[in-house]
């Protein structure tokens, strides 16, 4: 049996730490890299990261093609890809908001006679680009498959085993609306938090120095420092389910700058008492 050929379009800390995680790995795939920046692809190969650079057009000689570019790139990627693909191969993404993605992912592939499955490796950091890649970056996280009930069941299984290797240890399968919706509140509000924050405080007209800020300030901005273009397009894809969950967290907000007000004291325990509650039972799952 030939050994299977992946490839990766987009070798940024996504791609580019996938690439990283299947290098010398038993059983691993042979993996081919694209991205548009030239030097970046230079930078895969003498990492060992990829065997060969390839054009976009050139994936189309791969059994996996996984799209790991920003959200609406991935859509427009998806398109070109897809009367590209040959028969029985697999086209995938990496992309954290899901609807859209698996959508044209499944018009594609009926007019074609491969298979789409929608992805998401819930792992990151507020770093971006092949440098910040990470050969563990995978390691004991979770992989979200999003299949619906035409995503065929080999397909799955291919795709899933490309990501165990990588180091992912919980597979899970969702709803890709369901996603979309789970994902609004545990990563895409407090991306959407985190810069509205240090928004605020740059735009004092007192000019607070951050220079004197504390661990708590700097803790909760770290993601802050994330690629702005990624969560352009993560909040433009997903903004039905990022506004629900605004305006859901607005209504807590004001609970608490009412009770602040009224200097409701026992108010503030209970409020402050169930959000640590909430956060240690996450920390200790």
């Amino acid at each position: 049996m030939a050994r299977e050929r992946v490839g990766i379009l987009g070798l940024g800390l996504i791609g580019g730490s996938l690439a990283l995680s299947l290098k010398g790995k038993r059983g691993a795939p042979e993996v081919w890299g694209c991205d548009s920046r030239k030097e970046t692809v230079r930078q895969a190969i003498s990492a060992g990261a990829i065997a060969r650079g390839c054009t976009e057009a050139q994936l189309s000689a791969c059994d996996v093609v996984i799209v790991c570019v920003p959200v609406l790139r991935s859509v427009e990627a998806i398109r070109r890809l897809g009367p590209r693909m040959r028969p029985g191969t697999v086209l995938t993404d990496a992309g954290s908001v899901k609807s859209g993605i698996v959508r044209e992912g499944e018009r594609s592939a009926a007019r074609g006679a491969f298979f789409f499955v929608g992805g998401h490796p819930i792992a990151g950091t507020e770093a971006s680009g092949f440098s910040a890649a990470d050969p563990d970056l995978f390691r004991g996280r979770s992989f979200v498959v999003t299949p619906t009930p035409r995503t065929d069941a080999g397909a799955i299984r291919r795709v899933e085993r490309i990501w165990k290797r990588a180091g992912s240890a919980v597979l899970l399968r969702m709803d890709p609306k369901v996603h979309d919706h789970v994902f609004a509140y545990v990563s895409h509000l407090p991306h959407a938090v985190a810069y509205a924050l240090v928004h605020s405080v740059a735009t004092l007209p007192s000019r607070v120095p951050l220079g004197y800020s504390a661990g708590g300030f700097r803790d909760f901005t770290r993601i802050a420092s994330s690629n702005p273009e990624m969560w352009k397009d993560i909040v433009l894809e997903n903004r039905v389910e990022i506004l629900r969950a605004l305006s859901h967290y607005r209504r807590n907000l004001a609970l608490l700058e009412r009770r602040i007000a009224a200097g409701d004291a026992d108010g503030l325990l209970e409020y402050f008492g169930r959000a640590k509650r909430t956060r240690d039972g996450l920390l200790s799952s």
